[in-house]
């Protein structure tokens, strides 16, 4: 509608261009909030739309109450650089461009609120799940860091130089609007693919549970845990969660984290994978014509690639180079 010049009708939507513009960041760090299932709070988070909120409403009322020709001169501005000759075009322009400023702003502050999630969460999936391939969390990870640089590197400059540049460049302009659309599709499709919501990682073990909880208690849980290993081998289920271990062993996820955490000096993740690098070198040895499919599934690993890479991380070598070793 802008570059075609329906303006007039363009004027009765330009609000919500002006609020869905300072709101797609902060829906951005939103949806990677969610996506991890993080709690969220709805009077905590309405603060980060607030900027949105009020430009929308400022503009609402800027463009009720201008004519048809100041907004035909703001809208000229915009695109041609003319001149803006009256006062509420001059209003119409400070809206726009101090929401550009802004915009800015938030481009830099999300993209490293959104990072920064990332990594928490990363290291609270690892605290949570035996094997985090499944969830696809390394295929995440990588779409949002290509996202970030696909859509912010371009955005940062589009809103910097402002939409004049990309009036008479009609080929630049469809390019950019399919890379732009192509990312939510990804992003949308790997985001969609996470672990089961019913998963909160939002909970963990806080200070004053540490202060509360007694050594010896932390002590029965570890060697709860330890015999629970021993006896069930529950590592041999590739979807084997922390969730299910605290059930079993009747404690809860924040306790049973710490006590791996603090106690065993390691991530849920890594303690449940050197069990099945224990089971996948058993294997190895008394087994040495199954193939590594084979054994990947026998020792509670979800593929070929994730035992591979594992077990290179915990011995050093890959399992191949094991067997050869040994034999």
């Amino acid at each position: 509608m802008t570059f075609n010049e329906y303006w007039i009708a363009f004027k009765y939507f330009d609000f919500i261009f002006l609020a869905s513009l300072l709101a797609f960041y902060p829906f951005y760090y939103l949806y990677v909030f969610s996506v991890f299932n993080f709690n969220i709070k709805s009077t905590k988070w309405l603060f980060h739309f607030i900027p949105s909120i009020i430009i929308g409403f400022a503009m609402l009322i800027a463009t009720s109450l201008s004519s048809s020709e100041s907004y035909e001169i703001y809208m000229n501005n915009s695109l041609y650089n003319t001149d803006l000759t009256d006062q509420f075009s001059k209003a119409l322009a400070y809206l726009y461009n101090g929401s550009r400023t802004f915009h800015l702003l938030q481009i830099l502050v999300y993209n490293f609120l959104g990072i920064q999630l990332l990594l928490k969460s990363r290291d609270q999936m690892r605290n949570s799940f035996s094997n985090i391939d499944k969830y696809q969390l390394r295929y995440f990870y990588i779409v949002n860091i290509l996202f970030i640089l696909i859509m912010s590197i371009p955005v940062f400059y589009i809103t910097l130089v402002g939409i004049s540049p990309f009036n008479t460049n009609e080929i630049l302009l469809f390019i950019l609007c399919s890379i732009f659309t192509a990312a939510y599709i990804i992003l949308a499709i790997i985001g969609m693919k996470q672990f089961p919501v019913e998963y909160n990682l939002g909970n963990t073990f806080t200070s004053q549970n540490n202060k509360e909880l007694h050594q010896y208690e932390l002590k029965q849980i570890e060697s709860k845990l330890l015999d629970y290993f021993y006896k069930e081998k529950p590592w041999l289920s590739s979807n084997l969660n922390i969730w299910d271990v605290a059930k079993n062993i009747g404690s809860n996820r924040s306790y049973l984290s710490h006590v791996i955490n603090e106690n065993l000096g390691c991530n849920f993740n890594y303690f449940v994978n050197n069990y099945r690098v224990k089971e996948a070198k058993l294997l190895l040895k008394q087994t040495p014509d199954l193939y590594l499919s084979e054994i990947s599934e026998l020792s509670g690993f979800g593929s070929v690639n994730s035992f591979i890479r594992i077990f290179k991380m915990i011995e050093k070598c890959t399992p191949s180079e094991f067997k050869t070793n040994n034999f």
